[in-house]
Order: structure tokens, then C-alpha cells, then sequence
């Protein structure tokens, strides 16, 4: 499965920013798949998302999730703070406290600014345009990309301007409430977090089973050597 979110680009405060950027026309999303217990053994081999970034981008252990047309990954500009709001409604006890451990342990190991900004009732995860990015719960009803042992998507939308570069200009972040916990509580929901704030600044999933960043958590919780080398990448790219 491939999830996308349509965005129509909701920039109307961005006044002079879109004479010369294009907002690309969609949120770009990666999934987790919770692989659940042996005896689920025909589940573990059904539910592998195939996005594993884009292909032949990235380096040992990682790969971007999307790149400009000159090969660069996109991700978010050097100095800009990434903004997270967080919706509250089905989530689990002691959110806030998981929330901002996550985002603290990702905002050191990446080298950028993550910050979570305040709480929303802001449920529309599928139009993200300009602006801060969306986190929140939610079941496969409201957000059919989280169908079968889906623990979470999540991705940002890009402007892309005419000399091909490109940066993140928003996002969004949604753990799904019936695949965290319960029969799956082998997987860490702090680990889902992060890995889709991964998404969010930019790296795709990686083949090597070892690294949070693969399409399948099987008991992974802490980014490994290719995870770091990725963030590491993302950051020189936003940066030089």
C-alpha cells in the first residue's frame, strides 16, 4: 500500500510565498506495520508496506522518502522550528508526556528544532498545507490508510520552487488506537512516534530489519546506525 493525502495548499496566509513556489500536491506518507505474534504468522507476512523511500536515494540503512528533481532529499529548511500540535481525542494516558519525550529524543538525534506548540481540535489530517504539523489518534473509519495492523502514518507536504529545489512546509502524525496496545503491545507507542516524526523530516523505510525506520516493527525502539545516518543526511542537505 501507498497512502496519500490529497492537499489542496491552503496558503492564503502565505501572501508572496506562492509567486514562487508550487505546493506539491500531496502529503507524502509512510506507515508502520506492527508485526504481531507468531501465531499471527499469516498476518506478519501479508502486511509489509512496499514504500521503502524512493528508490536508490539515501545511503547504507536509510533512504529518502522524496527527493527534488536534482537528487536532493526534501526535508525542512535549516533553521525553521518544525511546529507539532497536538490533538488530543483517543489518546492514550500520559500522551503529553510521550509526546514530548519523542519529539525531544528526535530534535537531538536529527539536529533540528521540533516543538510541540499547544493542543487542537484540528482533525482534518488528510489537507495539510502550510502549517504546523498535525499529531493525533484516530481508527481506520476515520483514516482508512490505517487498515490491517497499520500503527501509524505519517509525512509532510512540500513547496517546490522553479530551480527544482524544495522544503516542508507541513505535516501530520496519526497512531492508530487499535494497533497500539492490546494485542500489539509488544510495540513500543513512543517508538511509533518517533518513527513517523521520522517521515516527517524526511527519511523513507529501509530494508534492513535492524533500524526503525523498516516498514515492519518487530520490537525496534531506538533509532539505529542507518536511522542516524539518515537524520545526519536530511540535516546537512537542509542545511548546506
Amino acid at each position: 500500500m501507498t497512502p496519500s493525502t490529497t492537499d489542496r495548499g491552503r496558503g492564503g496566509s502565505c501572501g508572496g510565498v506562492l509567486g514562487t513556489l508550487v505546493v506539491v500536491g500531496a502529503v507524502i506518507v509512510g506507515t508502520l506495520v506492527v508485526s504481531p505474534d507468531l501465531q499471527l504468522s499469516d498476518l506478519r507476512d501479508a502486511a509489509v508496506d512496499p514504500l521503502h523511500g524512493e528508490p536508490g536515494s539515501g545511503g547504507d540503512g536509510y533512504t529518502f522518502l522524496q527527493t527534488t528533481a536534482r537528487g536532493e532529499p526534501l526535508t525542512w529548511p535549516c533553521e525553521e522550528t518544525v511546529e507539532i500540535v497536538v490533538n488530543p481525542e483517543g489518546a492514550p494516558e500520559g500522551y503529553a508526556d510521550m509526546v514530548g519525550s519523542a519529539v525531544a529524543r528526535l530534535s537531538t538525534a536529527s539536529g533540528f528544532d521540533l516543538e510541540v506548540v499547544g493542543e487542537t481540535a484540528d482533525r482534518d489530517f488528510a489537507d495539510r498545507g502550510f502549517g504546523p504539523v498535525l499529531l493525533g489518534w484516530a481508527d481506520e473509519e476515520e483514516v482508512p490508510a490505517l487498515a490491517g495492523p497499520v500503527a501509524g502514518i505519517g509525512g509532510s507536504s512540500y513547496v517546490q520552487g522553479p530551480g527544482g529545489g524544495g522544503h516542508a512546509v507541513g505535516g501530520m502524525v496519526v497512531v492508530d488506537t487499535e494497533e497500539t496496545g492490546g494485542w500489539f503491545s509488544r510495540t513500543d507507542p513512543e517508538a511509533v512516534l518517533v518513527h513517523e516524526l521520522v517521515h516527517v523530516l524526511g527519511l523513507g523505510h529501509t530494508e534492513d530489519p535492524t533500524q526503525l525506520m523498516a516498514a515492519r516493527n518487530d520490537g525496534q525502539s531506538e533509532l539505529g546506525e542507518g536511522d542516524l545516518a539518515g537524520l545526519a543526511a536530511l540535516r546537512e542537505a537542509a542545511c548546506s
